[in-house]
């Protein structure tokens, strides 16, 4: 493909008419020319784009192309222009040096699937791959699910496109411009590291646009912290210490306290069971007054019982350790040490691996952050006991786990 004149590159230009697709639905299979979609992905893979061992996989929206007003999101379909002059020349020498040249973007804004939507971005991506001028393929995330970034859901589908030929993974690079970089004078922070991130899922060297456009010394940023790193989880425990409370003889009430996928079910069932604990749980009883009911009936037949539910706050442990005092039954809690974070990463885990899993939103784990209080003795309980989260992993999904599933 020849090379394209440089100069004025970046300013948008005017493009033919392109075809729109009338959308059928959300789990339909639909292909327009080099374009196809499903519930999750869509993706562009015009034949010129030829297969390749070596890949150059970058972003799109500030990556690529930024907004020709200057304004964070988009006016219209047209308010674009090349991130760098130098991008078609840059690109055409990587063409030239073997790469396959490909788009890997979030677009969640596009999951509700509006064939007007739709048709629209696929106007406007062939047009910046006109002007790039050189060939293309690309790979769009529709839903929050494996193959939005920073998991690896896109770059599996293109191995899987890639006509057999494995991807040298060392030879290859991502860039992209959610690298997790502070804000400096009038640059705003970056909104995630999910571009970062993504490339450490793959293995594959990162780049932002400034180094991968211009010069490495353009870009002096630093980053700010991971709210977690699932990395670190390698190292913990892999089971729990000793239990204050052992087998009980007499009536036991444990209550157990912590955030929605902190791992409260997994304890209970795994370890407080076989010690002949009744599970009492909202999550089955659906009804807290119905759960403090089946609880006493339990005590009151000489039976001990684990309270398993979140508990973040005194007010919702108050009726338990009431309930404990009137029976005469010794209390405890067990506190789950899993961080809000990790809880946050569990819960995503669920997501990619379970379809049967319920989905629990940003809203609950923010009202939780804001209602949670750590237990302590002087509630009325015999003991706090802090619980570690140990993972217990199937083994095909332990590499999943142990990868970058949140955003930042």
């Amino acid at each position: 493909m020849p090379k394209r004149k440089i100069s004025g590159a970046d300013e948008a230009e005017p493009t033919k008419k392109l075809k729109q697709t009338t959308l059928v639905g959300v789990s339909t299979n639909v292909t327009d020319g080099a374009w196809h979609q499903n519930s999750s992905l869509l993706t562009f893979n015009p034949p010129e784009a030829k297969s390749s061992s070596k890949v150059l996989a970058l972003d799109l929206d500030g990556t690529i192309i930024v907004t020709a007003s200057g304004k964070v999101f988009p006016k219209n379909t047209h308010d674009w222009k090349l991130f760098s002059k130098k991008a078609p020349a840059i690109l055409q020498q990587y063409v030239e040096d073997g790469y396959l040249i490909v788009i890997v973007s979030n677009q969640a804004g596009l999951e509700k699937n509006s064939a007007k939507l739709i048709g629209e971005f696929k106007a406007k991506v062939e047009a910046v791959v006109a002007r790039l001028g050189v060939a293309v393929r690309g790979y769009f995330a529709l839903k929050d699910d494996i193959n939005r970034k920073p998991r690896t859901g896109m770059w599996q589908a293109l191995q899987a496109a890639n006509d057999g030929v494995e991807i040298d993974k060392a030879a290859s690079i991502y860039c992209g411009d959610a690298a997790g970089r502070e804000a400096l004078g009038k640059v705003r922070k970056d909104h995630s590291h999910c571009d970062r991130l993504f490339a450490e899922n793959v293995g594959i060297p990162f780049r932002t646009p400034e180094e991968f456009w211009e010069e490495p010394e353009a870009d002096c940023r630093d980053t700010y912290p991971l709210t977690f790193d699932p990395r670190t989880l390698l190292s913990c425990a892999t089971s729990l210490p000793p239990l204050a409370i052992g087998t009980p003889t007499t009536p036991t009430l444990v209550v157990m306290v912590g955030f929605p996928a902190s791992g409260k079910s997994t304890f209970c069932n795994n370890h407080l069971q076989p010690l002949g604990f009744k599970i009492v749980s909202r999550d089955v009883i659906k009804d807290m007054k119905k759960c403090a009911k089946v609880a006493e009936e339990h005590l009151s037949r000489g039976s001990s019982v684990v309270i398993d539910n979140t508990n973040v706050d005194a007010e919702s442990r108050a009726p338990f350790v009431g309930m404990a005092k009137r029976l005469g039954v010794a209390v405890y809690a067990c506190l789950m040490a899993t961080s809000l974070e990790h809880s946050r990463h569990n819960e995503m885990f669920r997501q990619l691996t379970s379809e049967k899993h319920t989905k629990i939103n940003s809203v609950v784990f923010n009202m939780m952050k804001a209602k949670y209080k750590a237990p302590t003795k002087d509630e009325g309980f015999a003991e706090v006991m802090e619980i570690p989260f140990v993972p217990d992993l199937p083994d095909k999904h332990r590499e999943l786990y142990f990868q970058y599933l949140l955003e930042k």
